[in-house]
């Protein structure tokens, strides 16, 4: 019976969870620290787990929230919205701050995790090489972080340098939400000026209106040539009584002082004549706007200006452009500082080449055995090629030395809470082709006795004409045509960039109206 009583009380042993004490034994050596130090930097809060304290679920839990609140907006934030964050400066500042919270948090961490662990009595060098890798590993926390900052550091600089705060500016009128523009179109005025460090003044080397739709993205480019003469002033106007036929000296009236890339010039030498309400606070880019916006009959809505010299950093800090030059060679130089013919110091040989930035500034600006024409054709297909060749992810690889070459060479009135319809914008404009309309020679003018456009009289009835013409909504392609109304329009653009100059010409010698500009896809193509 005793014997059955033993067995009765008999207990199995207990199982034992294994215990843990010998791993943090093992771990209470500067190696084994710099271990808990290293599982912290990959995974936060897991080197406090291995010594068994608690710290280490709540880090883990913060880092793992993190993750799960990132993953969480990046799926439901909404296009609109996201160009709204990327477009406001405080938006960035706050994400900055919050990045700096973030790599102070982990790198503590870190650091916390090897000084629980790392034994008391530690021999000088071990601690010295031991506190060295930690740093290394701190460092390896810290550079993301960093990296993003001064990126996010760069966009912001280039917000707030280039792009005015608010609605300021004469195109508030034209004012957008996060769901696009309010107009059926937007009127830009872009200009290239030529205000290098040798040159006194600042003269307008290209001037061209892009008129965008803002539901489609159909773009026309209006190209107005630097040597048009009589250029007119809005109506009313102190310069309108100054000049009733136009910019021009009637004695002297082919003085290149009173062409169109003069007027930036004297409207800054005369800017008690300019007429209020400009959208900046140059009077010479104020008067060049109100003159543009007269002949072209356009409401203006914003402008971009840049330094041509600066334009060559700009396209370097894109990684160069791949340009197709035409059948003949750019020479590089060849006129001197008094319009002189000099040797060209080099030549943009023909075919397809990839340009560096100042190889792109002189195809752009190239005269030399040419005309000024041919350059317009140049430019604008420069303006295809640099919307075509640099998507988003472009640019943000290389968003660093694109935002200090922009700052740096780039002006308007564009405000900062109109950027985010205006990059919606861009996207719709990249799936358009550009058209282009040359208000030079050979654009065919049928009211004129020749049959071309005049840059020295300007026939402003039949620009305004050609303008309403080309931005009108494209006709029902089933609709027979009207009476004396032609199928093509009447443009020029270059029929391979850097070459000769073809001309769309009207089948009948009607006035201009309904018809679609030149597309650039088929001016520039090789």
């Amino acid at each position: 019976m005793g014997r059955h009583h033993r067995a009765f009380r008999y207990q199995p042993e207990p199982i034992v969870t294994p215990p843990s004490k010998s791993q943090v034994k093992r771990a209470r050596t500067v190696g084994g620290a710099l271990m808990l130090a290293l599982f912290s930097t990959v995974l936060p809060g897991s080197g406090h787990l291995v010594l068994r304290r608690r710290v280490g679920f709540v880090f883990l839990g913060f880092f793992l929230l993190l993750i799960g609140a990132g993953a969480y907006l990046a799926l439901t934030t909404s296009t609109d919205d996201l160009l709204g964050y990327v477009a406001s400066s405080e938006f960035l500042l706050y994400v900055m701050g919050g990045l700096a919270v973030v790599a102070v948090a982990w790198i503590t961490i870190v650091v916390s995790a090897y000084l629980a662990a790392v034994p008391r009595r530690t021999a000088t060098g071990q601690r010295l090489v031991g506190g060295a890798l930690v740093t290394v590993l701190c460092l390896g926390v810290a550079t993301p972080f960093g990296y993003a900052a001064y990126n996010l550091d760069a966009h912001r600089n280039l917000l707030d340098t280039v792009f005015p705060s608010g609605s300021a500016g004469s195109g508030a009128q034209a004012g957008a939400d996060v769901k696009g523009f309010r107009k059926p179109r937007i009127n830009v005025l872009l200009i290239g000026s030529d205000a290098g460090h040798d040159r006194i003044g600042t003269r307008t080397d290209t001037m061209m209106t892009a008129s965008i739709d803002t539901k489609t993205g159909r773009t026309t480019l209006f190209a107005l040539p630097r040597n048009t003469q009589n250029a007119l002033f809005p109506p009313g106007s102190k310069l309108a009584k100054q000049f009733p036929n136009g910019f021009t000296d009637p004695r002297s009236p082919n003085s290149s002082e009173y062409l169109l890339n003069a007027m930036y010039k004297y409207g800054n030498e005369h800017p008690d004549l300019v007429p209020p309400g400009g959208p900046s606070k140059i009077p010479g880019l104020n008067l060049l706007w109100s003159s543009i916006s007269t002949m072209l009959g356009l409401e203006l809505d914003y402008y971009v200006q840049v330094n041509m010299e600066g334009f060559a950093s700009i396209i370097d800090a894109l990684g160069g452009l791949d340009v197709n030059v035409g059948p003949h060679r750019v020479p590089m130089g060849g006129i001197g500082p008094f319009g002189e013919p000099v040797k060209p110091f080099g030549y943009i040989e023909p075919g397809r080449q990839h340009l560096t930035g100042d190889q792109a500034l002189w195809f752009a600006r190239s005269r030399t055995n040419t005309d000024d024409y041919t350059r317009m054709g140049r430019q604008r297909c420069l303006i295809k090629y640099v919307v075509e060749q640099n998507p988003p992810s472009k640019i943000l690889n290389n968003f660093r030395s694109v935002a200090e070459a922009t700052s740096a060479n780039v002006s308007t009135n564009i405000p900062q809470d109109v950027l985010p319809a205006l990059l919606q914008l861009a996207m719709k404009i990249k799936e358009q082709p550009l058209e282009s309309i040359s208000f030079d020679p050979n654009l065919p003018n049928p009211r004129a006795r020749d049959g071309k456009f005049d840059t020295a009289r300007p026939d402003y009835a039949f620009m305004r004409q050609v303008v309403q013409s080309a931005i009108s909504p494209p006709p029902n392609p089933h609709a027979a045509p009207a009476p004396g109304t032609t199928t093509t329009a009447p443009t020029t653009t270059p029929s391979k960039a850097g070459g000769k100059t073809t001309t769309g010409k009207p089948t009948s010698p009607a006035n201009p109206s309904s018809a679609p500009a030149t597309s650039l896809n088929d001016a520039c193509a090789a």
